[in-house]
């Protein structure tokens, strides 16, 4: 099969000529621009049939390496030209790149291709299929502390005309590499925004988002927040959004049966569940829907729940018992001896100790970690404060001040 033949489609269903063909690429000596236009010409995967690892592996090698090629077209100046500049073909190429991440298994060669960086080269300020790419390989790849750096406070913005799926990708996957950084807040900010673009229907990717924000919130906010903050949309959610995932009534059939179908009810119970702090009812719903949470992609957040769930219940004991026997505690959490004495062990915040069948609780005063010196030092400046209080209350001009005024002094500027 010919180079042609190869880039016009038949690049992901011949790995052999494939492999023959992107090596070539990859043995250049240096980045190309003909080697580049090559690669933005390739018929993009289309996730229908299956393709080869390898191939996609050794397409994201190419890619990075002959990425520099654009970078340093951009900085030529620009003579007149039938063809399109190499940065042009950025977008082309970033787009091909995140259809073969898809592909790689084990994800660690998505790393080792070099993609990842030479996608987070060409970040823009303006929201760009290079911008959403980057996260799609970096979230495939695991690498979500370098996503997370790359992307810093950084909020890139879409142009006019910016397709409307290119900018809720982008939010989602933002709040998933945020997710994998266990920074909750920005995920939940990132879902919200999901939720708040306006659109003519309810898209897969807004649904998505609203049950892992569900999930989050209840991680997070637990029962510090009424039940309704939990499952609540925006107020600017479009009505196919919230006819799905609230208002569905069976007065209203096909929005209740897509409601159903979706399992948005299944993470309403979780919630309700999760802010009464009922463990063992969210243990169930998760058990009974294992299957829908493992096609969302939810089961380990939802697990990460009940997890946190136990350890609300054991802060909540140990507020009311200093003493407890481990076989009840085990019995409560339906969990077996070793396995509650390893939760004990992660439990933030208290000191378990263990006397024969006995657990003992022991709050951590963070005082106590302080350093001798420095705890000796906080006493010091703490009784000098309050030398300073005691002559400035007894001096004359703060008893003139507080007759002239009628109330005491509020700072230096009083004086």
């Amino acid at each position: 099969m010919s180079s042609e033949e190869l880039v016009g489609g038949g690049i992901w269903n011949n790995p052999s000529e494939a492999s023959t063909f992107l090596s070539s690429l990859i043995s250049l000596n240096s980045a190309s621009p003909d080697a580049l236009i090559q690669l933005a010409a390739i018929e993009p995967y289309n996730y229908k049939n299956p393709a080869s690892s390898e191939v996609a592996a050794l397409f994201l090698t190419a890619v990075s390496k002959h990425m520099p090629a654009a970078l340093a077209d951009a900085q030529m100046p620009q003579l007149p030209s039938d063809q399109p500049s190499l940065i042009q073909l950025i977008p082309a190429l970033a787009d091909l790149a995140g259809r073969a991440a898809t592909i790689c298994h084990p994800r660690s060669i998505i790393t080792k291709s070099g993609i990842i960086y030479a996608l987070a080269n060409v970040q823009s300020a303006a929201l760009s299929t290079a911008n959403v790419e980057f996260l799609q390989c970096c979230l495939l790849a695991g690498q979500y502390r370098f996503a997370s750096r790359v992307v810093a406070e950084d909020w890139p913005r879409p142009d006019k005309g910016t397709p409307l799926a290119l900018v809720l990708r982008y939010f989602y996957l933002r709040g998933m590499i945020h997710l994998g950084c266990d920074d909750f807040h920005a995920a939940i900010r990132c879902f919200w925004t999901v939720l708040s673009i306006p659109c003519e229907v309810a898209s897969s990717i807004a649904v998505d988002a609203w049950k892992k924000m569900v999930l989050t919130k209840c991680l997070i906010l637990q029962d510090s927040v009424p039940f309704q903050a939990l499952v609540s949309l925006p107020a600017g959610a479009s009505a196919a959004v919230v006819r799905v995932l609230v208002s569905a009534s069976p007065a209203e059939s096909t929005a209740a049966e897509a409601s159903n179908r979706l399992g948005v009810t299944v993470y309403i119970d979780l919630a309700k569940a999760g802010h009464l702090g009922d463990r063992k009812e969210f243990a169930r719903i998760l058990n009974d829907n294992a299957e829908l949470l493992v096609t969302d992609h939810n089961k380990g957040l939802a697990e990460r729940v009940a997890s946190d769930l136990e350890y609300r219940y054991i802060h909540h004991m140990a507020s009311i018992f200093k003493v407890m026997p481990i076989a009840q505690i085990s019995k409560e959490l339906n969990k077996s001896e070793n396995d509650t004495l390893s939760i004990l062990a992660q439990v933030d915040g208290l000191q378990i100790q263990r006397n024969n069948e006995m657990i003992c609780f022991e709050e951590i005063d963070d005082h106590d970690n302080l350093p001798t010196e420095d705890l000796v030092r906080l006493m010091q400046l703490t009784e000098c404060i309050r030398k300073v209080d005691v002559t400035l209350a007894g001096s004359q001009r703060y008893q003139a001040i507080k007759v002239e005024t009628g109330r005491p002094p509020r700072g230096v500027d009083d004086f």
